[in-house]
């Protein structure tokens, strides 16, 4: 029910502040809420604490994951006002208590919180390798980063391919010697 919610705003706000392509309003559901949930096991899989979906825009990946997730924390991190405000609109509709948006930028938000985020993700914030660089700050050691890589991207170097289009890289952070 609240996906089904949540794609009606994206049809009725889409068109006002370009939220996803206008072509694919008629296939949102399998081109972008199903395609978001491909990393609802990856969800179940991190540690415990929250998530971040940067760059959050229209709420891909981040919405469909929180309503799959509702014991889960979600931040989504959008820096631009208009989409912020769209987020925040969802947020309040669908009564999701377990997502906070952040208005900021992922360098900000890993200021904010470094290594805060047992899950961190990015469907279109950057080309993939520049985006697992911006959520690495992010995510705490044990965590995992995943990035939609779309077609005809190449999974950046260090990072394996879960699924397809989608790269991620578990993160390791060696602890300082005492």
């Amino acid at each position: 029910m609240k996906l089904e919610i949540y794609a009606g705003l994206l049809r009725r706000y889409a068109p006002k502040i370009n939220l996803v392509s206008l072509a694919d309003l008629d296939r949102l559901e399998e081109r972008h809420i199903q395609d978001s949930l491909r990393l609802a096991p990856l969800v179940e899989l991190a540690p415990a604490g929250p998530c971040a979906d940067v760059g959050s825009g229209a709420g891909l990946p981040g919405i469909p994951l929180a309503i799959a997730s509702p014991t889960r924390l979600w931040r989504l991190i959008e820096p631009r006002s208009k989409r912020a405000g769209f987020l925040e609109l969802v947020v309040r509709e669908l009564g999701l208590d377990n997502v906070e948006v952040v208005r900021a930028t992922a360098q900000e938000a890993s200021q904010r919180w470094p290594g805060g985020h047992a899950l961190a993700t990015a469907r279109a914030l950057a080309g993939p390798a520049e985006a697992l660089g911006l959520l690495v700050p992010l995510t705490t050691s044990g965590g995992t980063i995943a990035v939609f890589c779309g077609a005809g991207s190449a999974v950046p170097e260090g990072a394996e391919e879960w699924e397809k289009g989608i790269a991620i890289v578990r993160v390791n952070r060696s602890l300082p010697k005492a």
